[in-house]
């Protein structure tokens, strides 16, 4: 798992989300059109019900990581740490 901060451009070990039931669902209805094709290069997001914040999610898989260069600089970096 890596999490990455935007606003900081930096890794983050440890996440608290709290979300509404709508907002659990989304998730959880797009995290589950990823895994159907975890090898696609697509990702999501979930916004909050105000807007104000958001989470983007992409499912990462050894076969993805073989191709790093097609990722962000900072993405690059975030992927390779362990």
């Amino acid at each position: 798992m890596r999490i990455i901060n935007m606003d900081a451009k930096a890794a983050v070990k440890l996440v608290q989300l709290y979300l509404t039931p709508n907002e659990a669902s989304q998730f959880r209805k797009e995290l589950d059109r990823l895994l159907a094709k975890p090898e696609s290069n697509d990702h999501s997001h979930v916004e909050s019900e105000d807007m104000s914040c958001e989470i983007s999610f992409s499912i990462i898989t050894e076969n993805k990581l073989k191709n790093i260069k097609s990722y962000t600089k900072l993405e690059q970096r975030i992927l390779k740490e362990k």
